[in-house]
């Protein structure tokens, strides 16, 4: 019998901030298998330990940097272990003093090399040099990239596009992330099929702005046409879209989800403000009027409920501003809806911004927001008592008790539900109807009632 080949080295990967970002660690994850290094959860066992960083934020810098303090922590435990950065704080305009302040981590790797990890981490196990590429990012994975899923086997997340050209004055992303840069469509689609063919049952699609898909290469209309597309794969799914545009809300990007029959009818459209002078300042491309209009288009003539983020403590928000929004989040009742407070980015227009908004002030704003939506998801939650939902699942646990989501929440962002009456063989992915008999502001319990094939009732 052909005796199993050891790993060359084993390591543990911390991957930290958003799902574009988490596609960037299962890509490094798949290199690794590639290369014959092992993966492991237990950091104990691990020769080397990997970190995915987020850099958006101050608040993701300060995580990252306790993660890279805990892994040096780590280090010092046992000899030969090593430490490796990645992501985006590697590629932030201060990254240098992050370097100067950790002089014990062994790597620092740029987003670009993301698809040779493997090769890097090995060479680096062996102590041998590695010379990272120059220039802004410019890496792009296709259908054809080893990629390991490192989500539950029912969903994955579908990066269409890396990079950003929207220049919002308040973000760092296209500094950090470069330039727009879009996937074919052809490649987009076959990993979906893939991805379907593989048991996926929930594809999420992701980019910095998914409606701005193939504009870097002058197509306008290339995200309706995809939407259009993903509606036709073979199999039994859904697909998730989030970080739509209120700007890029067209015709033909609102015809294409009125018609989507596999859509999970909540999109992810991060609005920002609603005070015209705000958004102008913020370089959002539309002001209020247009802002109202792409809500209305997105809810009444597409048919879909809108998860939204709103952004508080811009400079020069004015009592009176803020006030505006306020209003607008009670007015419109968003299904689901977040907010952070301003952090100002070097390198970008609004860290320069006069009239600050003290951080105490944005951090009251912020709470006040979220408490008025926390009463709004509370009285939306509990009028859907002795109503049915539609509902996957993500989990049984046995005693007939199951977790799942409805099909309006993302996982890992939105709200979670508690499924009773579970058949103990139900596989997790399944698409359920669920009667609710509790709720409080995020979460509800139901029993289910049907198991769903296709969106058709079999049971």
């Amino acid at each position: 019998m052909k005796k199993t080949e050891e790993p060359a080295g084993m390591v543990s990967i911390v991957s930290l901030g958003c799902p574009k970002n988490f596609v960037d660690t299962e890509i490094a994850a798949g290199s690794l298998v590639c290369s014959g290094l092992g993966i492991t959860g237990d950091e104990e066992e691990a020769d080397l330990l990997l970190i995915n960083t987020c850099a958006f934020i101050d608040s993701a810098r300060k995580e990252a940097v306790e993660a890279i303090r805990r892994a040096l922590k780590w280090k010092q435990k046992k000899a030969g272990r090593k430490v490796v950065v990645a992501g985006c704080l590697v590629e932030w305009k201060n990254a240098d003093s992050i370097r100067e302040l950790f002089p014990g981590v062994d790597l620092w790797a740029r987003i670009d090399s993301v698809e040779k990890m493997g090769g890097i981490l090995s060479g680096l196990l062996r102590n041998r040099p590695y010379d990272p590429p120059a220039g802004p990012p410019c890496y792009l994975y296709n259908e054809n990239t080893a990629r390991l899923l490192l989500t539950p086997s029912h969903y994955a997340y579908l990066k269409i596009a890396d990079g950003c050209d929207n220049r919002c004055t308040y973000c760092s992303i296209p500094n950090i992330r470069g330039p727009l840069r879009s996937r074919t469509r052809e490649s987009v689609l076959r990993e979906a099929q893939s991805l379907i063919d593989g048991g996926v049952r929930e594809l999420i699609v992701i980019a910095q702005d998914t409606t701005a898909f193939r504009h870097d290469c002058g197509e306008k209309n290339a995200a309706a046409d995809l939407i259009r597309s993903l509606d036709h794969l073979r199999g039994e799914y859904c697909f998730r879209l989030l970080y739509l545009h209120p700007a890029s809300v067209t015709d033909s990007v609102v015809g294409a989800l009125a018609d989507a029959e596999h859509l999970a009818r909540c999109v992810e459209m991060p609005l920002q403000h609603i005070a015209d002078r705000v958004l102008r300042s913020m370089g959002r491309k539309v002001g209020e009027k247009e802002t109202r209009e792409a809500v209305r288009r997105i809810r009444e003539d597409a048919r879909c409920a809108i998860r939204t983020t709103f952004l508080v403590g811009f400079p020069g928000e004015t009592t009176e501003e803020f006030r505006r929004l306020a209003d607008y989040v009670k007015e419109q009742k968003f299904e689901r809806m977040g907010a952070f407070c301003f952090s100002p980015e070097e390198g970008t227009p609004a860290a320069a911004f006069p009239n600050p908004v003290p951080r105490s002030m944005a951090r009251e704003r912020y709470r006040k927001l979220m408490e008025i939506q926390s009463g709004i998801s509370l009285e939306a939650n509990i009028a859907l008592k002795g109503r049915e939902v539609d509902a996957i699942v993500d989990s049984v646990e046995g005693r007939g008790r199951a977790l799942g989501r409805t099909m309006l929440d993302a996982p890992g962002i939105d709200n979670g539900i508690v499924l009773k009456k579970c058949p103990k063989d139900l596989p997790a992915g399944s698409f359920v109807r669920a009667l609710v008999t509790s709720a409080d502001a995020y979460d509800i319990t139901a029993e289910i009632t049907a198991i769903k094939s296709k969106g058709k009732e079999i049971g």
